[in-house]
């Protein structure tokens, strides 16, 4: 995933590059040579159709494996419809923005954000996380 973009993971990547029309700048750049592009576009495709936010957008697995092999069209346009709003990439890219707001160069922060995780109903307490903080020495 190249550095100079705001994506925060490789499906917000996926989701730009689907809208900019460029899906192929996912395949490595050493293995080109050796990849079918056409069979890579389709996978991609499939793979995005897969992970889209909307349960009712998504494939069923059958038609998945149908159009991963060629017995059913793959439609042209992925529908990701406002990727950018998707909350999955929404609270991660807050989070990064939040982080590089408090970093201070040349000098190492330890961060720790902690997450307040609800247990199942057979506990009656919560339980505390630590994300992102440095082990103890």
């Amino acid at each position: 995933m190249p550095s100079d973009n705001n994506c925060v993971c490789l499906l917000d990547w996926a989701c730009h590059l689907q809208q900019s029309g460029s899906l192929m700048e996912l395949v490595d750049e050493t293995l080109k040579s050796e990849v079918n592009m056409k069979e890579a576009e389709i996978m991609v495709k499939v793979a995005l159709l897969c992970t889209n936010a909307s349960p009712t957008l998504r494939p069923t697995m059958s038609e998945a494996v149908s159009m991963l092999e060629g017995r059913m069209a793959v439609p042209d346009t992925v529908p990701v419809l406002s990727y950018t709003d998707d909350l999955r990439f929404k609270a991660m890219r807050e989070l990064r923005q939040h982080e590089q707001r408090h970093s201070f160069s040349g000098s190492q922060t330890q961060r720790s954000n902690t997450v307040q995780m609800f247990s199942s109903s057979s506990k009656s307490e919560n339980a505390s996380y630590e994300i992102g903080s440095e082990p103890e020495l």
